[in-house]
């Protein structure tokens, strides 16, 4: 049985379960824990330690190709209370003299098949 916390997060994936989310567990590498969670939604069949695990890592590895909150649900922002640091995100950019407005998120760095150069990275201050 689910404690209220992996309930919720089931939930949350539940509402966004389709093509379009498996595609990208196999594409991101989790697919085998997507599996589990289908299983374990299905029969009850994975222990509470796995679904939270299993949650972890689709969120982790959705996050990484910037798609935040899966299952945690969305963050908000709250300022650092010593100083003046900024949040900042880390994406991949065309590397042309006058680059297009393509940004791409990820650990894969993209390839420019226009310049053949591979991209830059482009960090924004929020």
């Amino acid at each position: 049985m689910a404690t209220d916390e992996t309930a919720g997060r089931l939930g949350r994936l539940c509402v966004q379960a389709g093509d379009d989310l498996r595609a990208r567990a196999d594409r991101y590498g989790v697919h085998d824990a997507l599996a589990r969670l289908t299983a374990a939604a299905r029969d009850g069949s994975v222990h509470n330690e796995q679904l939270a695990a299993d949650l972890d890592q689709l969120e982790d590895a959705f996050a990484r190709h910037g798609i935040d909150g899966l299952t945690n649900g969305g963050r908000t922002y709250e300022p650092w209370s010593r100083g003046g640091g900024h949040p900042v995100v880390a994406l991949w950019a065309c590397p042309a003299a006058r680059p297009c407005d393509r940004l791409e998120p990820g650990d894969d760095r993209p390839h420019c098949e226009l310049l053949g150069e591979p991209f830059i990275t482009r960090r924004i201050i929020l």
